[in-house]
């Protein structure tokens, strides 16, 4: 499995069309963090264009099998009762995906709605190698790769105005004569099979 999760504060944000879960209890959040964490892969990195990840995730053999939303406390609030929104898309391998009728019927719609996430922000991005549960169980050797965006830049405003930033130099001069579109630091991109973040 590939799950590519986001995290924001911003409900607008979220896809018309995938499901939404029931919101995070602090019971279900315990359980949660209990399970056994994996291997960090990517370390947090900032300003990150996610633009050609889902070619690059299909093109390795995995489709889109699965998207919800839910919204879940917010560890930095100990009264519980902030929260913030999480989407997850969930990829497998093309031959042992499972896939429901129902997803089917609305899964190009909700691909293109991913790939709108993706070209519209930049994002924080981390990567983990985990354990991989079935029905709340660890399976013994298996896993999932777990891409977490968080940190979103948005490259528009909510006018469809594009974004423009002053570049500097590094004493935080303004260079050039008007602003310009943010600059990624870095690409996410599958190489030889492997998701990697690659310098823009």
């Amino acid at each position: 499995m590939i799950n590519l999760q986001f995290s924001f504060n911003n409900p607008e944000v979220i896809p018309v069309l995938v499901g939404h879960r029931s919101n995070e209890t602090t019971e279900e959040r315990v359980v949660r963090k209990s399970h056994a964490s994996g291997r960090l892969m990517i370390e947090p990195t900032e300003k990150c264009s996610i633009v050609d990840t889902l070619d690059g995730i299909e093109s390795v053999g995995y489709e889109l099998v699965d998207a919800f939303h839910q919204e879940r406390i917010d560890p930095k609030d100990p009264t519980g009762r902030r929260r913030y929104h999480t989407v997850r898309f969930q990829f497998a391998r093309s031959e042992t995906a499972q896939i429901s009728d129902e997803f089917k019927a609305i899964r190009d719609q909700i691909r293109n709605e991913f790939q709108d996430i993706c070209e519209v922000a930049q994002w924080r991005v981390r990567a983990f190698l985990n354990p991989f549960y079935r029905n709340g169980e660890e399976v013994q050797g298996k896993n999932a790769v777990s891409i977490n965006f968080e940190a979103r830049n948005p490259l528009f405003h909510p006018n469809g105005e594009p974004v423009l930033v002053w570049r500097k130099d590094e004493r935080g001069n303004r260079l050039g004569n008007a602003p310009v579109p943010p600059k990624a630091n870095r690409d996410l991109v599958v190489v030889n099979g492997e998701v990697s973040l690659v310098a823009t």
